[in-house]
């Protein structure tokens, strides 16, 4: 499932922002892959009600939880910059096993790239 909810840079954002986190499926069910910008980190309760539901993030399984993704080059905010945040994730339900996982640079884009490898599990588990 792609993930992009607003970003809440303006308090008139949050609502927006809030209910498309809020509204992002718990696991169980169909395996479910939630990938994308989600303008949130790890530590935002969110994100934490999806992990504490038990989805994992890709990043913090294969130990790279704290690779900035976000702003790709310097962003000042009133003179000053903005130091490198994890807002681009990978949550997989708890039946998805995590190879590997990558933050790459891409052109023209103010986010890094992510990528990760994922084992599925066989059908019908």
């Amino acid at each position: 499932m792609s993930v992009h909810p607003c970003a809440p840079t303006y308090r008139f954002h949050f609502p927006c922002w809030a209910g498309s986190l809020a509204a992002l499926p718990a696991p169980g069910g169909p395996v479910r892959i939630l990938s994308g910008d989600f303008n949130a980190t790890l530590d935002h309760a969110r994100v934490r009600r999806l992990l504490d539901a038990g989805y994992r993030d890709a990043a913090d399984a294969t130990g790279n939880g704290l690779a900035g993704t976000w702003p790709y080059r310097r962003w000042d905010v009133k003179g000053l910059p903005v130091p490198p945040v994890t807002i681009d994730h990978v949550l997989v339900d708890p039946r998805v096993a995590v190879r590997a996982f990558g933050v790459h640079r891409l052109p023209v884009t103010d986010h890094r790239a992510i990528f990760a490898e994922l084992i599925l599990p066989p059908a019908g588990a």
